[in-house]
């Protein structure tokens, strides 16, 4: 858009609503006014000013107003009584000769979905549906079988349930809240009843990670039992006193996401570090050729000092300045 021009907003207000077309709207304005704005002015200008494009029937698919069904009841019950999964264009069409404006594709899929209605076909009207008991692989290989006809929920298909959680809550009542179903012995088509086993969500990460195995009911319970210890140990640990090594004040590690933390939570928010308990200590080298000059063994000075043999050998022998003038010469 040129600079120092605005667009003419009493013009836009009486045909961009009607507008069909953007390019068509640019053309009409540039012969108005002499000028032709860009699309992106046009579109910002008017959705700050709140101008909006009237609905045109038979327009990109629209309808003529917009359709809650939840708050039209008269147009509820008629899509109820006269919907019978005739093809879409014909059922628009009859609706369209009762109330006088046509509803669109997206209206009455919205309006099927909503009402369990969506897996009526087309063809020749008629219902074509799979019966309860029905069984098909879902996309993670495990069974799904149909237990109602209708869902009891729109749009939600749980009359869809997975096989061998339907089966297990068939024998056992409800699944508990935060409980998963698993097939003991790992074959997902093997639905017996010792075989299906309700498991606490919380274990499965624990169970995979210390490495346990199962291949049949018992393994399983073993593996689940074996897990809760796990969880139990990392409880009692967390709620265990300690002193921080680096201020020295008394703290748990309940709440905490590392259990065996050696500093207290003030010491990790400051960012301060425990000192390097990984160091090896430094021993005294004097005392170590003094005791070799008394002729005291190799065994006998590691001993005394409390290191390793390997160490009091490099010690006499020279080994150990050796390599450290080395490491000096390399990082020069």
């Amino acid at each position: 858009m040129p600079r120092g021009r605005k667009l003419d907003i009493e013009w836009l207000k009486q045909y961009y609503p009607m507008m069909t077309d953007i390019d068509h709207l640019l053309d009409d304005y540039e012969a108005e006014f002499g000028w032709r704005p860009t699309k992106r002015s046009v579109y910002v200008k008017t959705s700050r000013l709140g101008i909006h494009k009237l609905p045109v029937a038979g327009r990109d698919g629209r309808s003529e107003r917009p359709i809650r069904w939840s708050k039209e009841p008269e147009l509820e019950a008629w899509m109820l009584e006269h919907d019978h999964g005739q093809r879409i264009d014909v059922l628009a069409d009859e609706f369209e000769g009762r109330f006088g404006f046509r509803v669109n594709r997206s209206q009455i899929n919205i309006f099927r979905a909503s009402h369990g209605t969506q897996t009526r076909r087309s063809h020749g009207g008629g219902r074509h549906r799979v019966p309860v008991g029905f069984e098909r692989e879902s996309k993670d290989g495990y069974l799904v079988i149909k237990v109602a006809e209708e869902a009891t929920v729109p749009m939600s298909k749980d009359n869809w349930r997975l096989k061998h959680v339907w089966l297990w809550e068939r024998e056992n009542g409800p699944l508990p809240e935060g409980h998963m179903v698993m097939f003991a012995d790992g074959d997902r088509r093997n639905f017996a009843k010792d075989n299906l086993v309700a498991v606490p969500t919380r274990l499965m990460a624990v169970m995979n990670n210390v490495g346990v195995e199962w291949h049949d009911r018992e393994s399983l319970l073993a593996a689940v039992a074996i897990a809760e210890m796990h969880v139990e140990r990392t409880r009692i640990e967390r709620q265990r006193p300690r002193v921080c090594k680096c201020c020295g004040k008394p703290y748990t590690n309940e709440g905490r996401a590392n259990p065996v933390s050696t500093i207290c939570p003030e010491c990790g928010r400051k960012g301060r570090k425990p000192p390097n308990s990984k160091r090896k200590p430094k021993y005294d080298r004097d005392r170590m050729r003094e005791l070799s000059a008394q002729g005291r063994t190799n065994k006998e000075i590691a001993d005394e000092l409390g290191c390793s043999q390997v160490l009091v050998s490099q010690v006499l022998t020279g080994e150990l300045d050796r390599r450290k003038r080395e490491r000096k010469e390399r990082w020069k």
